[in-house]
């Protein structure tokens, strides 16, 4: 599994980044580029969106590698899928130059930075406040002695000729999670003691708890414990079998729990001022006896959306206020025919929802004040949207108000705008397209 805050499961993306959502004074605004692979040539595209022409194509070890989007739009990290671990930094050459009231795209040249990173099992890429977190899982303990890590780096500086890194050491193997919080401070999971100790194959590499630490000043600096959320007796300060992660509005972030008693959401704050910030933590129960897996969120948003469901297929998705006192039967939308929720993206400013589901249709909603189906398009055929399915998936990307869906089967990526309702580009791009690589500056 490969994955962004803006999913992965697989971005999430908390993602990468492909167009510009200002208007210029006294001239077109140029939409960008968008980043695909191909389900069976080892290969990384961009198409742009402003001709509409295929124009840089790069080489990868294996067909259709995993993408992570990084927050600030230009960067997007690709799993490679080679033995070794690697993952690659792809430079779109996209660039944001603000000017106030506006904001100017210049396209540079593309480019695979020189930096890398290796090591087992890679997993959860997360950003913001300016940094990079690419989260190694390590091997099951019974497999064979492993380093698990995040590699945590400084977006700013992936421009440089020498990157700025630092690595936090994992206790034990974990499908886990590192969170930048800014002010030096991030969020770090802490390995599940029965999976930890290798003597019960039957148990979770998730989490069930988190400590916040503040990485002291230089490359090795060492860490100091801020706060714990490990402790399983407190509901407000534990997240069993954590999986699904966002930032919210107000500097709130949100954390996928174990559905049942003392489950829900884990909605971590800040409290206090200046130098004094701490954190609080409460838990958001789950409406009914269903847990998410996946979260979505847009800065500046009001509602998180989730997929949501016991076990996979995941056949319902999940608004979420993170404000609210509690979440009700009213936040949940049950997916047409029971099919899984597969794909979603929120639009720029998470008032609507576009979801690909296995039949083939791009449905778009209102996200609120009650979910309402305003569009449903069929976008490609049906397919198997399973995770590690061997056939072609169709892949969705949401940028600023458009829905990007790749069609493997016609070797198209189509567009359709969710504030008109209407099919916009529909372009030949050769090949077997399939993960796009999207989602906004975050």
């Amino acid at each position: 599994m490969f994955s962004s805050r803006l999913p992965i499961a697989g971005l999430s993306l908390a993602g990468g980044l492909l167009a510009s959502a200002a208007l210029a004074h006294d001239h077109a605004p140029l939409r960008g580029r968008l980043v695909f692979t191909d389900h069976e040539k080892p290969v990384v595209r961009i198409l742009d969106l402003d001709s509409g022409e295929v124009t840089h194509s790069f080489d990868v070890p294996k067909a259709n590698p995993g993408f992570a989007g990084v927050s600030g739009g230009r960067y997007v990290v690709v799993k490679t899928g080679d033995e070794a671990g690697t993952l690659r930094i792809l430079d779109t050459g996209l660039i944001a130059e603000s000017h106030g009231d506006h904001v100017d795209l210049d396209k540079a040249t593309p480019r695979f930075l020189d930096f890398a990173t290796k090591g087992d099992r890679p997993a959860h890429v997360i950003s913001g406040q300016g940094q990079l977190a690419l989260f190694y899982d390590g091997l099951r303990p019974w497999e064979g002695k492993s380093e698990p890590k995040a590699v945590l780096i400084a977006i700013d500086s992936l421009a440089q000729g020498e990157p700025t890194v630092a690595t936090w050491p994992s206790p034990a193997p974990q499908h886990g999670i590192a969170v930048p919080l800014g002010g030096r401070q991030w969020l770090m999971s802490v390995p599940n003691p029965a999976y930890a100790k290798g003597d019960d194959r039957s148990a979770s590499p998730r989490p069930n708890g988190f400590e916040i630490l503040e990485q002291g000043a230089g490359k090795e600096g060492g860490w100091k414990r801020v706060a714990n959320l490990n402790d399983p007796m407190r509901a407000d300060a534990s997240c069993k079998l954590y999986h699904g992660y966002a930032p919210a509005r107000g500097g709130r972030h949100l954390f996928g729990c174990a559905e049942g008693e003392d489950g829900g959401l884990l909605v971590l704050a800040r409290a206090g001022k200046g130098v004094a910030v701490g954190w609080s933590a409460r838990k958001l129960a789950y409406p009914d006896e269903r847990r998410v897996s996946a979260l979505k969120s847009r800065e500046g948003g009001r509602h998180l959306v989730g997929n949501y469901g016991l076990k996979a297929p995941y056949d319902a998705l999940l608004r979420i206020d993170p404000g609210a006192k509690a979440l009700t039967a009213d936040d949940v939308l049950a997916i047409p025919g029971g099919q899984a929720a597969c794909q979603f993206e929120l639009n720029g400013n998470a008032s609507r929802l576009a979801n690909l589901t296995p039949d083939g249709k791009l449905r778009v909603y209102e996200v609120a004040p009650a979910w309402k189906e305003l569009a449903a398009f069929d976008v490609v055929a049906p397919f198997d949207c399973a995770y590690g399915a061997k056939t072609p998936t169709p892949s969705l990307a949401v940028i600023g108000a458009s829905a990007f869906v790749s069609d493997p089967a016609n070797g198209r990526i189509r567009e359709y705008h969710l504030d008109t309702l209407k099919q916009g580009l529909d372009l030949p791009v050769g090949g077997m397209p399939a993960n796009l690589a999207g989602s906004d500056a975050g």
